[in-house]
């Protein structure tokens, strides 16, 4: 007996005992029915948490989560915790399941990397390492989403790629989002991340990202990286090779497209894990073979090509400069014009090596040059003006800003008297090239935005100039009067028409409608009109046929604007010839760049336009006058002018009305044969060309630069 209740004493303190020492329970746990539960089975939960007992805690919290009374704030932790289990337990199935719930709970979750990094590793779990990086690529395209989460996606789809030895993709897609980055910090941070990555990837993945490296990309994120911790990583089994890698270190501290250029010897010097936190201010770039700016200067940047096609336009956009500079002297403001020439294959590395107030970049000329700009991350660290019509490779308001005309410019120029006075049906004809079908489309998106109608368009073979009579006659819709064949009715279902071609061309186009005697219509023209009408040497055409002819222009040579005089002024006194749009380019933009002062480092877009509208509103432009709208995109109030005996004159809205009228009540006039482009009009009793027969060859108009 005594044996019997000894034995059942013992069992009773070993039950206790394990209840308390082990969390082993007398009966089970159950979902909890009412708050106190709740609260006593998330304690429970916690302490296995905190404990360490993977299972018992899983456990604990898939009951937490069954309960009634559960906050949205415990259900988020337990569902966090359960996932975070089920991974360490290897159930990568109900990781995926806890974590897919969470999302539902709050939607937010999956912008952030912290779910996603779980998610991945479930999927991976799963046996769904493709879908995971499906998940990885999307979040890196995803548009709008926060830098900070689509970075750390990169550089683990990057970190997938080379361990699968797809080196080229894993370099693609770090190079594309450190070209991303919103400013110098963020993308000092993501090449610390990308430094760490790389000190934790296998050989085998090393070796292929190494693959990639070569003479031509060894100083451009991620190869110089790459080949960085190469150097790391002999250096550390051999350290008769530091030296080696303390020599790259220092070449990529002084020449490297790195936001943090010291961060390789940083690495060499303190580890990567000390050297890659968190970057709390990005580093001064080195400045070591670079001349300083001068304190109290104007230092800005230009990018001008020295050899090519585009060679003769840069040496007249510098005179601008160089004249904006002379005049600004005189005033007491002194200008720093770095030039740096874009055909040098290393242009961009003489751009990485300016010092960081050299914060106002114009140019590049043409899109062309813009190939290595985005991977350099010059776009985050400076202010560019382009002088280009369109951006490539950058999105233009935030990256890049414009200091030219549009497309849109263009059309808008002459759409704007016209339609308010009434016009409201028009006609296109054009070149059938890029160039031209370009225009017809913004003028065409133009007319539809302002309520008209184009009722009529029409393309025509730019070389083929047989064929010009017959699409003209059929686009008026002209019909012979009588046997003559001299004289015709002609019903044209619009009021003005656009020819968005060079002049010479042009011209022979408006010599078919004179022909056919559609000779009442307003005839609209683009900028290249200008180019051709305000050079010094004029072109042969007739003035009788441009009687209702307007055009827009970037440039007006005769404007009586003070400073078009100013620059024609300092022009002469540097032998530089007459001005024209591509000076007067030069010489606004250093204008510009004075009014602007110091930009700060890192601006928000926003403080970039504001600060440009301001410094415009300050000066007289020699262009025709350029803002920035909300977004940052360029708005340049072209000038409305029409072709004249002395070049070209600017028509106000009375001046057009007059011309409008004159047109409206024009009587039937006789049949005007065209003239060839670059041939003067046949006089009176004069033999002269019939519509389609072949122009005296032609000589190119200047032309923007795209």
């Amino acid at each position: 007996m005594s044996t019997t209740r000894t034995f059942s004493v013992l069992f009773i303190l070993l039950l206790f005992a394990l209840s308390g020492c082990t969390g082993f329970n007398l009966g089970p746990d159950t979902p909890p029915t009412n708050a106190q539960e709740q609260a006593a089975l998330q304690n429970k939960a916690d302490e296995a948490w905190h404990a360490g007992k993977r299972e018992r805690a899983l456990s604990l919290y898939q009951l937490v989560l069954q309960g009634q009374a559960l906050t949205r704030e415990a259900k988020l932790l337990a569902l966090e915790r359960s996932a975070r289990l089920a991974l360490d337990l290897d159930r990568g199935p109900e990781a995926k399941q806890a974590l897919e719930t969470w999302a539902s709970v709050e939607p937010k979750a999956k912008s952030t990397w912290e779910w996603t990094e779980l998610m991945v590793a479930a999927m991976d779990r799963s046996g769904q390492d493709r879908q995971a990086e499906e998940l990885l690529a999307k979040i890196i395209q995803t548009r709008g989403a926060a830098f900070s989460f689509t970075s750390q996606a990169g550089i683990e789809l990057a970190r997938r790629y080379a361990s699968r030895d797809f080196a080229s993709q894993a370099a693609q897609v770090l190079r594309t989002l450190h070209a991303k980055a919103p400013n110098r910090k963020a993308r000092a941070q993501y090449e610390a991340d990308t430094a760490r990555m790389f000190s934790k990837l296998s050989p085998k993945g090393l070796t292929a990202m190494l693959s990639t490296v070569n003479e031509a990309n060894h100083n451009v994120f991620p190869y110089n990286l790459a080949a960085f911790e190469d150097a790391r990583r002999t250096a550390l089994y051999n350290p008769g090779e530091m030296g080696k890698a303390q020599e790259l270190a220092d070449r990529l501290a002084k020449s490297s497209d790195l936001a943090d250029r010291g961060l390789p010897g940083r690495i060499l010097a303190k580890g990567v894990e000390a050297a890659t936190g968190a970057v709390a201010e990005a580093p001064p770039l080195p400045e070591k073979d670079v001349e300083p700016v001068k304190p109290g200067s104007v230092s800005v940047a230009m990018l001008l090509p020295q050899t090519g096609q585009l060679r003769g336009l840069a040496g007249k956009v510098l005179a601008g400069a160089n004249a904006a500079k002379a005049q600004l002297a005189a005033q007491g403001i002194q200008v720093d014009i770095r030039v740096i020439n874009t055909d040098d294959p290393n242009y961009v590395d003489q751009l990485v090596a300016l010092p960081h107030e050299v914060m106002l970049v114009g140019g590049p000329m043409h899109t062309s040059y813009f190939k290595n700009l985005p991977q350099s991350g010059e776009l985050s660290r400076r202010v560019f003006l382009s002088f280009t019509p369109e951006v490539a490779d950058a999105e233009e308001g935030k990256q890049i800003w414009r200091f030219f005309w549009s497309p849109a410019d263009e059309v808008n120029a002459v759409l704007n008297l016209p339609i308010e006075e009434g016009l409201n049906k028009f006609g296109v004809l054009y070149p059938e090239d890029r160039m031209g079908k370009r225009l017809a489309d913004a003028f065409t998106s133009a007319v539809a935005a302002r309520g008209g109608e184009v009722t009529s368009i029409q393309p025509y073979p730019p070389q083929d100039v047989p064929k010009w009579g017959e699409i003209v006659r059929t686009m008026v819709r002209a019909t012979p009067k009588g046997t003559d064949g001299k004289s015709f009715n002609v019903r044209p279902d619009f009021q003005a028409v656009f020819i968005p071609d060079e002049l010479q061309r042009a011209d022979h186009i408006i010599g078919q409608l004179q022909y056919y005697q559609a000779d009442s219509l307003i005839i609209l023209g683009p900028q290249l009109w200008t180019e051709a009408l305000g050079g010094a040497q004029k072109p042969n055409i007739s003035p009788p046929n441009y009687r209702y002819a307007f055009c827009s222009g970037a440039w007006w040579a005769q404007s009586p604007s003070k400073a078009v005089g100013e620059l024609r002024t300092q022009l002469a006194r540097d032998k530089q010839g007459e001005p024209d749009f591509w000076s007067a380019l030069g010489f606004d933009f250093i204008r510009l760049a004075a009014n602007t002062g110091a930009m700060p480092k890192d601006p928000a877009p926003s403080e970039v336009t504001a600060r440009l509208n301001e410094a415009s509103k300050k000066m007289e432009w020699a262009l025709a006058p350029i803002t920035w709208d909300g977004s940052g995109h360029a708005r340049m109030a072209m000038h409305f002018l029409r072709p004249s005996v002395e070049g070209l004159a600017a028509v106000d809205r009375e001046g057009f009305k007059e011309r409008l009228d004159a047109a409206t009540n024009k009587p039937a006039a006789g049949a005007v044969p065209p003239a060839a482009p670059g041939t003067i009009q046949a006089a009176p009793g004069q033999a002269a060309p019939a519509p389609g027969q072949a122009p005296a060859p032609m000589r190119p108009a200047p032309a923007p630069a795209q």
